[in-house]
């Protein structure tokens, strides 16, 4: 449950976070918000199959880990979430058709991850309840497919784990 938790409350701070940022491109050139999905992008409306989905960030839960703790210390669990982000950008030179084209969608993607990566840490507790910790790695593909940029953090999070009930006289587990 509070791995679910975490993702409602990550994919919410996302969304406001980025709620002003309209620095990534659209289909047709236009600039908008990056949209954020949990787990993945939603399937495509098959009445409209063309339509780009970009720019996004999408947070996926990886996997969990409950460390061994010494007595008396806090207990905290950690939770691993990617979040895989994407772009459009064709940079087509729209003066000269003809022109050069440089594929430049990285810098918007890499603005994108940079700005998100900036939110995370100034924030580091979202919901008064999970912190983000080091270390965060990013990386941006070599093959992509353009005119889309495709990149993908890893963030770990710390979150409460499970305290233990112990009942004096109870045998909750039958030894």
């Amino acid at each position: 449950m509070t791995a679910f938790l975490l993702l409602k409350s990550l994919t919410a701070f996302l969304r406001q976070a980025v709620d002003e940022y309209t620095a990534a491109q659209g289909q047709g050139g236009e600039f908008r918000k990056p949209e954020v999905f949990e787990w993945n992008l939603p399937f495509k409306n098959a009445r409209q199959a063309e339509k780009i989905d970009f720019p996004y960030i999408v947070a996926r839960i990886i996997n969990g880990e409950d460390q061994q703790q010494k007595p008396d210390s806090l207990l905290f669990s950690s939770v691993k979430i990617d979040l895989y982000f994407g772009i459009y950008q064709d940079s087509v030179n729209d003066q000269d058709p003809e022109a050069f084209v440089h594929p430049d969608g990285a810098y918007d993607l890499l603005n994108l991850m940079e700005y998100v990566r900036q939110a995370l840490f100034e924030e580091v507790i979202i919901d008064n309840k999970f912190t983000v910790e080091y270390p965060y790695s990013w990386e941006i593909p070599d093959e992509q497919p353009y005119p889309l940029w495709v990149g993908l953090a890893h963030t770990t999070w710390s979150v409460q784990t499970v305290t233990r009930q112990n009942y004096e006289g109870v045998d909750l587990h039958g030894w």
